[in-house]
């Protein structure tokens, strides 16, 4: 975070170490109050069914508080993780999210270290059975699920779409001027011809790689057309909208083209970066780090959040941190798009371990929509991501190239991850029904018998 923030914002060390300061105490004292309803609301009792209690609790609780900072932090990834991403880099591990999105797979880590802590603590040598059994539950289930979704996808026959990505790697610190602006065009047109000559069905760009509003006369975009025309390949590209009532304000947006440079269709981004895309309370003028703040430059919730029209049918487009919000799925109908899309940029934090994360948010988005996923991130990971979670196709590089990928568009139907949040609010309701009935009723019946 504090090499992040010095690099964006253009600033000193000590704002880089506020923020991460911020953040760790209220992340800490999310977590506190976490531990501390846990512990006011728990079996006291050494049985084996206050420990089986006790770890669905725990669980229980922990999955509800991970929700519950995804909605309030929406627009912080740093602050609104969830744990089940620790399951994304096993194959197996992570199909569950196909059932119950990550949060079943937090629910299950955190079932397996609360079993395995307590039979440790307690000396309970026998108990360590019962989270090894959990995990072998866990990696057999989502071996089961793995191969029926991979006979699913083999079983439905549709042509495959050939995909460039052009992987611009272009520095966070380049800036368009009139000494290195022309440059930078022609390196970028020369990637566009090159992945035109893959003869491809779609040219796929990052995020926001112009730094300019789109325009239906810009000179650029024609000369990208020029050899898209000839190969007839459709583009994906990520610019700006500008808002049409304020001069100053954008929608990050993706624009798909046909191959002669006409918009087929357009997506806004609506979960927006908090402090980096737009202020913490959403107001002008509220806090916002000094570099965007500096440039005048606001970005407001896109107007256009809905699945993109492919001549491969509908395509669920996510743009940079929205991978990382599980929820965002919900707003299409998996069953009615075809593939998923995810663009971003990966520039400031190419260094980190938010590269690997954001590559993983999108195996779990790919699980759980049971959704081919192309990913393009500038100068993070970009590639393919099956339907079944296979990693089809992994690039990260700090120079500019282009990849040939290719996607298979389903219509396999998906399950609707709310009847998650159903069950584990029975669990809570169940257990806080019986420890109420253990704390204070029985001690009232003995009383009066007495």
């Amino acid at each position: 975070m504090v090499p992040a923030i010095v690099q964006y914002a253009q600033s000193s060390v000590w704002l880089g170490v506020f923020c991460w300061l911020l953040s760790t105490l209220i992340i800490g004292c999310t977590y506190a109050f976490q531990f501390l309803i846990y512990f006011k609301v728990r079996f006291s009792a050494a049985t084996l069914s206050a420990f089986i209690g006790n770890a669905l609790w725990m669980a229980t609780l922990w999955v509800t508080v991970e929700w519950l900072r995804a909605v309030l932090f929406s627009g912080m990834p740093w602050m609104s993780y969830s744990i089940g991403i620790s399951q994304a880099g096993n194959l197996f591990l992570a199909q569950p999210a196909a059932v119950g999105g990550v949060y079943i797979l937090s629910f299950l880590v955190v079932i397996v270290n609360y079993t395995l802590s307590y039979a440790v603590h307690a000396k309970a040598w026998r108990l360590v059975l019962v989270p090894a059994l959990i995990v072998t539950a866990h990696f057999a289930f989502g071996a089961l699920l793995y191969a029926n979704i991979s006979q699913q996808v083999s079983a439905e026959i549709k042509p495959k779409v050939s995909v460039s990505l052009i992987l611009a790697s272009l520095s966070p610190e380049t800036v368009w001027n009139e000494q290195n602006g022309n440059a930078l065009v022609q390196n970028l047109l020369s990637l566009n011809r090159q992945a035109a000559a893959g003869n491809s069905d779609l040219i796929l760009w990052s995020e926001t790689v112009i730094p300019w509003t789109y325009n239906a006369e810009d000179d650029f975009l024609k000369e990208i057309s020029k050899a898209t025309s000839v190969t007839k390949a459709h583009y994906l590209l990520g610019m700006s909208t500008a808002v049409a009532e304020n001069n100053s304000a954008v929608y990050n947006s993706a624009y798909l083209f046909n191959p002669t440079g006409g918009v087929v269709d357009r997506y806004d981004k609506g979960e927006l970066l908090s402090l980096v895309e737009s202020p913490l309370f959403n107001n002008p003028g509220n806090i916002i780090l000094p570099f965007l703040a500096g440039s005048g430059l606001i970005v407001q919730e896109g107007i256009r959040q809905q699945a993109i029209k492919t001549p491969w049918g509908n395509a669920g487009v996510l743009l940079c941190n929205e991978s990382a919000v599980p929820a965002l799925l919900n707003r299409y109908d998996t069953d009615q798009i075809s593939f998923l899309i995810n663009l971003g940029n990966d520039g400031w934090f190419s260094e980190s371990f938010i590269t690997e994360q954001h590559f993983y948010n999108g195996r779990l988005r790919a699980i759980e929509a049971r959704k081919d996923l192309v990913i393009n991130s500038n100068r993070g990971i970009s590639g393919v991501i099956r339907a079944n979670g296979d990693i089809g196709a992994r690039f990260q590089s700090d120079q500019g190239s282009v990849q040939q990928v290719a996607i298979h568009p389903n219509h396999i139907p998906t399950l609707n991850h709310y009847f998650i949040y159903a069950v584990f609010s029975a669990i809570a309701l169940l257990l806080l029904t019986s420890f109420y009935k253990t704390r204070f009723l029985t001690p009232s019946l003995n009383s009066s018998e007495d």
